[in-house]
């Protein structure tokens, strides 16, 4: 039996889902227009040949009929799934969770979730760490889908709302950083979130991108050890990294980039509580944009985040 989704989360999807293909047929409207704007000069330099090597209409009228099914072929061949075909694949499946008493001993666990990134950057600066003259901006953009468009905060924000839904059904109380795209939570507050709830682990959320297209593979990111900030935190924060790290990795089969030390990190410098940051792939290579665009591979990413969560609570029990 799947985990239960709240019907929120079940909406969200559907949204984001919407806003996707919107913005797929808006790129293929664009690219359908340059091609037949193309198309069209060649048709008339065609013609214009003819003319000159004095051709028969005939001939015109052969230049013509292949550029049209040119065009045909051009403007259908990347269509958009029909709608059948996006309900079939958003009808996934789960592993079965734990019984009720397997998962007894979870009750009073609990796990930030941080979907990074937001609708909209905030880049008024502010301390990488408590006292520090060093600023970053609040939030940043994020990645970006250079096929679709989709953002970063849209794909993070899905794989953190089916996580919570995952994890509240085995009895973990889940705080959640945001559960919308419309906020404006800078990376400090995010931390302190997470560090009032007391949370045991808290999880951030994120994609990468690269400018070499080829790059691929998901790693996860720990704080340094940082006398005054992380030092209390550092050793168990590398600990859950390692775990949810291979955990992830099994479930999705994805590429192992392995884990990271940053000390730069604004979310891990005000954190009080074990903290980690999961790059759940690359958007900016173009097979894995489309896993993580998807479904099914958002499942299977949520799972392995359940894994590695829950194995990371044993230790701690």
């Amino acid at each position: 039996m799947a985990a239960p989704r709240r019907p929120e989360t079940k909406e969200l999807i559907r949204t984001l889902h919407s806003k996707r293909r919107r913005r797929r047929v808006t790129r293929l409207a664009l690219t359908g227009s340059v091609a037949v704007a193309v198309l069209a000069a060649v048709i008339a330099g065609a013609v214009l040949a003819a003319d000159r090597l004095g051709g028969t209409t005939q001939t015109t009228a052969s230049v013509m009929a292949a550029v049209s099914t040119t065009v045909r072929s051009t403007t259908t061949s990347e269509a958009p799934p029909t709608t059948a075909t996006t309900q079939q694949a958003s009808t996934t499946t789960q592993s079965t969770p734990p019984t009720t008493s397997e998962n007894a001993w979870l009750s009073g666990k609990v796990v930030a979730v941080d979907p990074g990134h937001q609708s909209r950057a905030d880049y008024e600066l502010e301390p990488i760490g408590p006292g520090s003259s060093t600023e970053k901006a609040r939030v940043s953009s994020g990645t970006a889908s250079p096929t679709t468009g989709t953002p970063e905060s849209e794909v993070t924000l899905a794989v953190g709302l089916k996580l919570r839904d995952a994890l509240e059904a085995l009895g973990i109380e889940v705080v959640m950083t945001r559960t919308t795209q419309d906020v404006d939570v800078p990376n400090s507050e995010r931390a302190r979130i997470a560090n009032e709830a007391s949370a045991d682990l808290a999880v951030r959320l994120h994609c990468d991108g690269a400018t070499d297209e080829s790059v691929h593979g998901l790693f996860t990111l720990y704080p340094a050890s940082i006398k005054g900030w992380t030092d209390d935190i550092a050793a168990e924060s590398k600990k859950a990294a390692q775990i949810v790290q291979d955990a992830v990795i099994a479930a999705t089969g994805a590429k192992d980039r392995g884990t990271q030390e940053r000390s730069d990190l604004t979310g891990f410098n005000w954190s009080d509580v074990p903290d980690i940051l999961i790059e759940m792939g690359f958007m900016t290579n173009a097979a894995e944009d489309k896993l993580l665009e998807s479904d099914r591979y958002q499942d299977k990413i949520v799972q392995g985040l359940v894994d590695g969560i829950v194995e990371y609570l044993k230790t701690k029990s």
